[in-house]
């Protein structure tokens, strides 16, 4: 009788241990076959006021999950620093593209990295994304700039604008939008009346599909700039109805007598135009009677239509001009007389900027020539576009990606008393990359170190617009290169990076000399072809040390033919950096890997015939890496 009891004792035991056997496998099978796909679709706006409610759209698929409810966990980090934590708890029926909300700081002007995590019922970690926020009150102290130019009435205005959005693009610049330069809107034209017109080209430009523009880019706190050159008009200006010569030929621009550029009056030719408008007469911006007549017809095109500002143009540099009288363009303070079209670029951006009252301006001297007076003027944020046989104030050519470091540079040193906040503006770089390329795509290298190369600097990038279209010529409506997958995911993460980073990038940090070494690898801290580029900085509370690799490409941004080559990966730098500061801790964060995480790096202390010095491990380089140390 023992024995049988003891049997069935026995049987009911190993009955029960497989049964939880049989639970355990079937929970682990259940956990191998769950799948999910997670993924952060940028957020809702461009830019936020403190205290807005953020909205994260989200893509999520899940299949074999078991599970009635998900954890989403929210982190806001700001550089290094936790600033908040929150979960959500999503129910079964709510799995599908679901939406994440969150209060923003009060704190203006900061940006801040966004983690999301995906965690099952019992708070297991599933899937994780990021993505960044700015929190600014007005676009002008982080300025990320992209385009339009394709205004038919079939455009479909509101996804273009929210694609632009996933890059954090808050100021549009609308290129080529008006009718003719010197008249943006067909005479009469208000906002009581609107209608179609053509541009000079005989493109058809649709105003409703400017206003849908407009208006979704308002919701998204974009800014609307009216793109117009600030001196130039078409023929049609200069004849009236009989062909006679009109008043304003007497504001005409002229080639000075010796100038090697040219004779006669200053002109160049657009292209066939169906209407006889295919050319750019220039006249002189200081003319008083030219500036009335185009602040008011910027006004009237701005008032009617909804921009926020004026983005002005020019053509560039083509050495001393006269006036149609032969005399000189105006004169300095002191009573030089000015010559140069650059030297007046001072004078008619404050005229300008008075003139447009509490409405946006933005200026483009084309070759960044006449930079220094765009610099020191009221424009409410500085842009430039490069070629690279201009040359800097110090004679250094454009053609190099120290040059636009540099003038980035100057130019934030050259605005800080003309900056609401004291530090200087933040330039942002017009270059084009494959200018002649005939590939298919942009070339992601040539594109990706640029971008490194700008916003490690302190500026931001014109490069973007169309929705998810890049920029690779000056006549914008010509632009055919796409980006491919793989550029155009990198390029979200690196605008998420300079999103995330703007209090780092270019909130005032400055350059400094501190000697930097790299075991076994060669450096340079001017961007020489084929090293590291060692590029330190700091601020009150920072030191910071961007690395740029060039170790397999030349220290040229033009890439004309896509020929630029991706990085090696440099793995595993072992750095010393020179500093007579304090340093607790290292940190690390990189557009190319961690989802622009910030890692803590270890370090140690040392002192050499140099001096002090910190040295610290640098687990991976692609493109770029910037580390703080606090």
């Amino acid at each position: 009788m023992k024995n049988i009891i003891l049997f069935f004792m026995i049987f009911i035991f190993l009955t029960g241990l497989m049964l939880t056997g049989c639970k355990e496998v079937n929970k682990m099978q259940a956990e191998n076959t769950t799948s999910l796909r997670f993924h952060l679709n940028g957020s809702d706006k461009a830019r936020y006021f403190p205290g807005d409610t953020v909205t994260l759209p989200c893509s999520l698929e899940i299949t074999g999950y078991n599970g009635e409810i998900l954890r989403l966990e929210t982190l806001l980090f700001h550089n290094e620093v936790p600033v908040s934590k929150e979960e959500t708890v999503l129910p079964k029926n709510e799995f599908i593209n679901p939406e994440i909300s969150f209060v923003t700081p009060q704190k203006d002007y900061t940006g801040y990295l966004v983690k999301v995590i995906v965690k099952d019922e019992e708070g297991k970690e599933l899937a994780t994304d990021t993505t960044a926020i700015d929190v600014s009150s007005s676009w002008i102290k982080f300025p990320r700039y992209g385009y339009l130019c394709d205004y038919e009435s079939s455009i479909p205005s509101e996804e273009l604008i929210q694609q632009m959005n996933r890059y954090h693009i808050n100021a549009i610049e609308y290129y080529d939008w008006h009718h003719l330069h010197h008249e943006p809107l067909p005479e009469g034209m208000t906002a009581e009346n609107l209608s179609d017109w053509t541009d000079w080209a005989g493109r058809k430009i649709s105003h409703e599909t400017l206003t849908r523009y407009i208006a979704a880019a308002k919701e998204k706190n974009m800014v609307n700039m009216a793109y117009n050159m600030i001196y130039a008009c078409t023929d049609s200006f200069f004849k009236d109805a009989n062909g006679n010569p009109t008043p304003p030929c007497q504001w005409q621009l002229f080639f000075k007598e010796g100038n090697p550029k040219g004779k006669g009056p200053f002109l160049f030719t657009m292209g066939d135009s169906p209407s006889g408008d295919g050319h750019l007469y220039f006249v002189n911006p200081l003319h008083p009677e030219w500036q009335n007549y185009i602040f008011a017809e910027e006004n009237r095109a701005l008032d009617a239509l909804g921009f926020d500002g004026w983005h002005g143009d020019t053509i560039g540099e083509f050495g001393e001009m006269t006036g149609a009288d032969g005399e000189p363009l105006g004169y300095t303070e002191d009573g030089t007389a000015i010559y140069l079209v650059k030297d007046t670029y001072r004078s008619f951006l404050n005229n300008a900027k008075k003139a447009l009252g509490k409405k946006y301006l933005s200026f483009n001297p084309v070759g960044a020539q006449g930079n220094e007076q765009a610099n020191t003027s009221h424009t409410d944020v500085l842009y430039a576009e490069f070629w690279p046989w201009d040359a800097a104030r110090d004679g250094e050519l454009f053609n190099t990606y120290h040059a636009i470091l540099r003038e980035v540079e100057r130019s934030r040193e050259d605005s800080k008393a003309y900056s609401f906040d004291g530090v200087g503006k933040s330039l942002t770089v017009k270059a084009y990359i494959n200018v002649d390329s005939k590939e298919e795509f942009m070339n992601d290298a040539a594109v990706l170190l640029m971008d490194s190369v700008s916003f490690a600097s302190g500026g931001g990038r014109l490069e973007l617009g169309n929705g998810n279209h890049m920029l690779h010529t000056a006549y914008y409506p010509d632009d055919k290169i796409l980006m491919s997958d793989t550029l155009q995911k990198s390029i979200v993460r690196m605008y998420d990076f300079s999103v995330a980073y703007e209090n780092l990038l270019r909130d005032g940090q400055y350059p400094i000399e501190n000697k930097v070494e790299i075991n076994d690898t060669p450096t340079s801290a001017d961007g020489k072809s084929f090293t590291i580029w060692t590029y330190p900085k700091e601020d009150s509370e920072y030191q910071i040390l961007h690395l740029i690799n060039l170790r397999n490409n030349d220290n040229r941004w033009v890439d004309e033919k896509g020929k630029k080559k991706e990085p090696e990966i440099q793995k595993d730098l072992k750095v010393k950096f020179y500093t007579e500061r304090e340093i607790s801790s290292v940190y690390l964060a990189s557009p190319d890997f961690s989802d622009c995480e910030s890692l803590s790096l270890s370090h140690e202390k040392g002192t050499d015939k140099n001096g002090k010095y910190i040295t610290f491990t640098v687990p991976a380089l692609q493109y770029w890496d910037m580390i703080y140390m606090k």
